[in-house]
């Protein structure tokens, strides 16, 4: 693994991933609040850590925001309001729909397609929540 990646692991990943889902940049104390941590100087470490790596870029005001790293961990979410989701979840949750909807209006029941397709999409789904657990051990480290 590259040494720019090894620093995106427990807090600087927390710090990372809200950076990241953010919809503005936020500064030190922000982070800080967010994440319920007892100094900024700890914030300030990991975001000078992140800064250095490349993953975080500090605005003239202060503020710091994430630059989209080609990271694979990652490039396995997409991130609704700071939250990251699996991309599996809602490829899988669409996929479903569109089979269910799509038997739905056809003029034959085609029941192995329609179990088959379900069934993948409650794997997939599955796959995608282990990988939610992944991040939160990331994330905890428990």
């Amino acid at each position: 693994m590259s040494e720019r990646y090894k620093v995106l692991s427990g807090t600087a990943l927390k710090i990372y991933l809200l950076l990241l889902g953010s919809n503005k940049p936020l500064g030190v104390r922000e982070l800080q609040r967010y994440l319920k941590l007892k100094s900024p100087s700890t914030v300030k470490y990991h975001l000078d850590r992140l800064r250095m790596n490349g993953l975080v870029k500090q605005l003239p005001d202060g503020k710091y925001i994430a630059i989209k790293a080609d990271d694979p961990l990652v490039n396995l979410y997409i991130f609704v309001r700071a939250t990251p989701i699996p991309k599996l979840i809602p490829i899988a949750m669409f996929f479903a729909t569109f089979n269910i909807v799509y038997t739905l209006l056809s003029n034959e029941l085609n029941i192995v397609l329609l179990l088959s397709s379900i069934i993948f999409s409650i794997y997939v789904i599955y796959e995608g929540l282990k990988l939610r657990e992944i991040l939160k051990y990331l994330l905890t480290g428990s």
